[in-house]
């Protein structure tokens, strides 16, 4: 079960991380090329839609089988004194970017992507320019740019903890 676990872990993180690279530099940069603004929204809200269900379920399905493998696999003495070895640091910090990742997807969902909703609506009703609806889309773009170098530190630290000989070291 222990190998089902890992495998299902890695493809999770590959699920939540491989949609980011592509949004970030494939779709959103052609999403720019479309004028039509009504067909861009309609665009885009497909996509963002589809991926927010990929990275809902990423996340989720990363932290069971996270859970899983820590009690399951990490060896007893380093789950009992995680912070004499060098497990627990890389660990504590994992674990706070993966909670950085969540809170920042959050942030983005609740204010990035309603703003631009907003702006949208206000530019369609004559009521804000391009200009503001082009730059509440860039903030958003590179607000993702830093959810996507959280996220990889995340996976490389989780790399570095599946790694034995480097993070079951007493420190």
């Amino acid at each position: 079960m222990d190998v089902i676990s890992l495998i299902i872990h890695v493809t999770a993180a590959a699920i939540f991380i491989g949609p980011q690279v592509l949004m970030f530099y494939a779709v959103t940069p052609a999403s720019w090329l479309i004028e039509d603004e009504k067909l861009k929204r309609q665009v885009v809200t497909v996509i963002a839609r589809r991926f927010a269900m990929l990275a809902g379920t990423s996340l989720v399905v990363l932290l069971v089988t996270g859970l899983y493998q820590f009690y399951s696999v990490v060896p007893e003495p380093v789950r009992e004194d995680m912070m004499g070895y060098r497990f627990g640091m890389i660990f504590m910090l994992k674990m706070t970017l993966f909670t950085l990742v969540v809170v920042l997807v959050m942030v983005h969902a609740m204010v990035f992507a309603r703003r631009i909703r907003r702006l949208a609506d206000a530019f369609d009703a004559g009521e804000a320019t391009a200009a503001e609806l082009e730059r509440a889309r860039m903030q958003s773009f590179l607000f993702s740019a830093l959810l996507l170098f959280v996220s990889i530190g995340v996976l490389w630290l989780g790399v570095a903890l599946g790694h034995g000989e480097y993070s079951h070291v007493p420190v």
